[in-house]
């Protein structure tokens, strides 16, 4: 049994408690708060998925660039569907031939590769990296929902500019 409480003029004062309305009070204003947070930690997370695809596929391109110059043949990375695969431009065997390394993005969702420095309107998807330590001018454009980017490569640094909508 609750101890009765008594004001300063002797009745009786109701017990301490909250109200049912300021219990909803309490929860709406929680769930406001959430919802607040939800698209901040879903734009976080899209943005740290954007920079590991980035990083991956940048790593892809470093070794290409490294592994040209250090054998002295060219190395190019190569699309297919679902990611690029990184190969001499004259393979020594069969196994060169399918590819040294791969990033996969997925299922239709490779990054797209354009060459402004092309001749022909359609070239193929291929970006070479000369044992020059110099490459083909290209910009990557990731279209993955949730996690855009876009990468310009410099042809002589071989160094990309990388930015995230």
């Amino acid at each position: 049994m609750r101890p009765t409480r008594h004001n300063d003029h002797g009745s009786v004062a109701a017990p301490a408690a909250f109200t049912l309305l300021e219990l909803c009070i309490a929860i709406m204003i929680g769930v406001m708060i959430i919802l607040a947070a939800v698209p901040s930690i879903t734009g976080l997370l899209a943005e740290q998925r954007a920079k590991k695809l980035f990083t991956q596929f940048d790593d892809l391109a470093r070794k290409a660039a490294t592994k040209a110059v250090e054998e002295r043949r060219a190395y190019a990375l190569v699309w297919d569907d679902s990611g690029v695969v990184m190969r001499p431009l004259a393979p020594a065997d069969r196994q060169e031939a399918g590819g040294t390394d791969r990033v996969d993005f997925g299922k239709k969702q490779a990054p797209e590769l354009f060459l402004p420095a092309a001749l022909v309107k359609d070239p193929p998807r291929v970006w070479t990296f000369w044992p020059t330590a110099t490459c083909e001018p290209a910009t990557i454009i990731c279209h993955i929902e949730n996690a855009p980017w876009t990468a310009k490569y410099d042809p002589l640094t071989e160094q990309a500019v990388f930015t995230s909508p």
